[in-house]
């Protein structure tokens, strides 16, 4: 399934009447629902505070039925927070996971988005590789906005060489009210 939208698409992008088609398939990024947005910024910022960094974010336009593929290239023992937010309008939210030979790894599917709009799955890739992510959220026929996020370890945590504290020497306390202890 990857391949075929791999090659499909760099067929798209050489030839105009492909480039037109394209374009009605593929998700249009940049969407503004202002409640995704600040939800999406609370747990990016969740995160942060754990030592995670953003690794790929995005506010996407979505067609209600209609796949979103999310193409990303992941390191092998590396842990990855990803972050699916859906519309509270929708029906159904849909988090699909596969690897680089089309294998399905997991699916997430959200019945009452209502109640809870968003995925947060935690990924270590088994092999460095290219995985592909479909999102999709079903209401009617309406165009419904999503946000999407992945959270990797920050590189100042992740490259900080091992340190041992060192021994500060004992100062002396000008505190009238300290007492020193003989041992």
């Amino acid at each position: 399934m990857r391949k075929l939208f791999i090659i499909l698409s760099v067929i798209g992008c050489s030839s105009t009447i492909c480039n037109s088609v394209s374009a009605q398939i593929l998700p249009t990024l940049g969407c503004n629902d202002k409640s995704i947005r600040l939800q999406a910024e609370q747990y990016k910022q969740d995160f942060k505070a754990q030592g995670q960094e953003v690794y790929r974010d995005a506010m996407i336009s979505m067609e209600s039925r209609q796949p979103t593929p999310v193409a990303v290239q992941l390191t092998k023992g590396v842990l990855y927070q990803m972050i699916f937010i859906g519309s509270r309008d929708a029906n159904k939210i849909n988090f699909e996971l596969y690897d680089g030979e089309d294998r399905k790894i997991d699916e997430k599917v959200l019945k009452m988005p209502e109640v809870t709009n968003f995925v947060v799955y935690s990924f270590v890739p088994e092999k460095t590789d290219l995985y592909l992510v479909i999102l999709s959220q079903v209401k009617g026929a309406q165009s419904l906005c999503g946000s999407f996020t992945i959270m990797q370890p920050g590189k100042a945590k992740a490259n900080a060489p091992a340190t041992t504290p060192k021994q500060q020497p004992a100062k002396a306390n000008n505190n009238p009210r300290y007492i020193p202890q003989n041992r």
